[in-house]
């Protein structure tokens, strides 16, 4: 299957939605869809579900970031993505979770 993500942009450039509400996929403009494209979506739901709960989650996060931190909406991006990013293998949590902070840190100290 193709990335999660492209296959959401791809549906929303020709003007058409895919949106979860109350843990449910729905359709929005569904008619600007090409042939075939909702039984693919209706085959892989729960891995596009899955993406947007993620999508939903980061722009709830940096949004607070930006707004609660008076951070860049830049920097609270890149931060929102770093807190929700899983740990390389080869990194224990404990060393994620000071790398994530310092981070943090550096990010809060360029907004004062």
């Amino acid at each position: 299957m193709a990335d999660v993500g492209e296959l959401v942009s791809r549906i929303r450039a020709i003007g058409a939605n895919v949106v979860i509400d109350g843990g449910k996929l729905h359709l929005v403009n569904a008619k600007k869809l090409p042939d075939g494209a909702l039984e693919f979506i209706k085959r892989h739901g729960k891995q596009i579900a899955e993406f947007l709960e993620k999508e939903g989650d980061f722009e709830e996060r940096s949004a607070i970031i930006e707004y609660g931190g008076g951070i860049p909406r830049s920097d609270a991006d890149a931060l929102a993505r770093l807190l929700l990013a899983k740990p390389p293998n080869d990194v224990s949590p404990a060393d994620w979770t000071w790398f994530v902070g310092k981070a943090a840190e550096i990010i809060d100290r360029r907004a004062s």
